[in-house]
């Protein structure tokens, strides 16, 4: 029996932690590479179409989102498959905030209510950006790991620089940029729709303003939490390592001369599988105050003994796994935003009055 007679004739790429990629085209056979079209690590079958997604976190996989390929211009690089993240738990809580984003913006765009227009459809844009940067960042880790592994043996540890290392640097710099950018347009919103604050751009001064003036708001107690240092908050910790690697130094020479690592990550009883690793440092804040009295190594013996400095996961975390858990992290804070739109979210649809010119039809499409 043929089972991809009844398989529903899409490719996925699903992008995992590490830079490892796995391949289902229609069919049940899945292939774990090691990076985008490197070498197969690890096979399997699924029973259906849907458990894919369940199969690979079964086995120990850990998800950064997925590509799905549904036309041949796609194959053909004649126009982009989608690209979706996934959320933190299941699902694509990304893709489904953004349509209702989307939605808002488009009903304001009925009711001529044009800041509403204008800030909701930065949210929806900044979420699909981060998305996309996101996706870049996978595919560049993916990259790295099918170069390096191409002809090396995977070893238990090492460090390394390559060609691919800026491209990899390049990408983490982008998207905490955007995620940057993502953070102070939700701040803008609750600034005018949640506390009637007026127009705040930067998250800074929407946090200074909570804090001189406290509001009943359960946005407000969240926002002030997660931006706490002294709490560990989350946001405040991406603003540290944002601004350190925007106005003091950037990641590859954050804590001295940079290598890319190379580990293994243990995924069940008999499976190893080799994994890039970009440490972000755990002691950002340290390195913060310290870069802020000047020159970071006093000589060249200083910065050359940085090496003998080995990132620990625990302590340092990945760039690809943390930035995942930044955006999805995001992506909880803007929903919880929606409810606090002054119009709720509109299904799109268009009539002939919504049509400017003729609409012609492409058969080749």
């Amino acid at each position: 029996m043929d089972q991809r007679k009844d398989w529903p004739d899409a490719g996925r790429v699903v992008w995992l932690t590490g830079g490892l990629v796995a391949y289902n085209n229609p069919g049940p056979n899945v292939e774990i590479c090691a990076g985008s079209n490197g070498r197969a690590v690890h096979e399997f079958t699924i029973e259906s179409y849907g458990h894919l997604f369940e199969a690979l976190k079964r086995q120990g996989f850990s998800i950064i989102g997925a590509t799905f390929v549904v036309h041949q211009d796609e194959l053909d690089g004649l126009r982009l498959a989608e690209f979706r993240m996934a959320g933190s738990a299941s699902g694509w809580s990304l893709w489904n905030i953004e349509q209702q984003w989307r939605q808002i913006a488009f009903a304001a765009s009925k009711q001529d209510n044009m800041p509403l227009l204008d800030i909701s459809s930065r949210i929806a844009i900044g979420l699909e950006y981060s998305q996309l940067r996101l996706y870049d960042l996978a595919f560049a880790y993916g990259l790295q790991l099918h170069g390096h592994w191409h002809k090396n043996q995977a070893l238990e540890y090492q460090t390394f620089s390559d060609l691919n290392s800026r491209q990899v640097y390049k990408a983490i710099h982008a998207l905490f940029w955007e995620l940057a950018v993502l953070r102070d347009t939700l701040a803008e919103f609750s600034a005018m729709y949640c506390f009637s604050l007026g127009r705040v751009k930067r998250l800074s001064n929407l946090t200074k303003l909570l804090q001189k003036n406290r509001h009943a708001d359960p946005i407000a107690a969240e926002i002030l939490r997660i931006t706490d240092k002294s709490l560990n908050g989350w946001l405040s910790r991406f603003t540290c390592y944002r601004n350190f690697f925007t106005h003091s130094a950037p990641m590859e020479s954050a804590t001295g001369i940079a290598f890319t690592v190379q580990d293994v990550r243990k995924i069940n009883d008999a499976l190893m599988v080799p994994q890039i690793y970009y440490p972000l440092p755990g002691n950002i804040e340290d390195l913060t105050r310290e870069r802020s009295h000047g020159i970071f190594y006093s000589s060249m013996a200083a910065l050359v003994n940085s090496l003998k400095h080995r990132p620990d996961r625990s302590l340092d975390p990945d760039a690809l796994e943390y930035l995942h858990f930044c955006l999805n992290s995001l992506v909880e804070l803007t929903k919880t935003l929606i409810a606090h739109s002054p119009i709720s979210p509109a299904p799109i649809r268009f009539t002939a009055e919504d049509i400017v010119g003729e609409i012609k039809w492409n058969s080749a499409l």
